[in-house]
């Protein structure tokens, strides 16, 4: 096998996936809101559903953003209905996010649809080992790894340093 010719379609694979995977984000979603949720909005809504005792910053820092990308998610899913903000109890510089009662009904919509949505995945991991199973696991952390090496390297090859 040549290794350096399946890395290039590894590579190549990658960037077809990742590819379509945005196309896919950029798809606006009804939840019955009566308005379209987008995929950020949608991410936002499982991680407050997921995690409710996490305050912005905390939410922030789990899905790799910034504040301000929260905020304004935030400011989106409030316009629509979806969540609320309140001050933390112990600390008034903390602010936390709850469901509206449209908002409880999305996330467990959401829900629902994420688990349908991994079915195919399932039954297709069924086929195989579970070593050809953790080893594809261990691959998407290496990319992920790999990734954020990658994003180094370019942020500072644009500052022209060049390693």
């Amino acid at each position: 096998m040549d290794r350096i010719k399946t890395s290039e379609e590894i590579i190549e694979l990658f960037i077809q996936l990742a590819n379509k995977y945005k196309a896919l984000e950029k798809i606006p979603v009804d939840y019955g809101v009566g308005t379209d949720l987008y995929h950020s909005e949608r991410h936002l809504i499982d991680q407050i559903g997921d995690h409710p005792e996490m305050n912005i910053t905390e939410l922030a820092r789990d899905i790799g953003v910034t504040k301000g990308a929260i905020s304004q998610t935030v400011k989106k899913l409030e316009d629509k209905g979806v969540v609320n903000r309140y001050k933390g109890a112990e600390n008034e510089k903390e602010v936390f996010l709850e469901f509206t009662d449209i908002g409880r009904n999305v996330y467990e919509k959401h829900k629902e649809v994420n688990k349908e949505s991994i079915i195919p995945l399932y039954e297709e991991l069924k086929k195989y080992s579970d070593d050809k199973v953790s080893f594809l696991v261990e691959m998407f952390k290496w990319m992920d790894t790999f990734l954020e090496d990658s994003k180094t390297k370019m942020q500072e090859h644009s500052k022209g340093k060049h390693s």
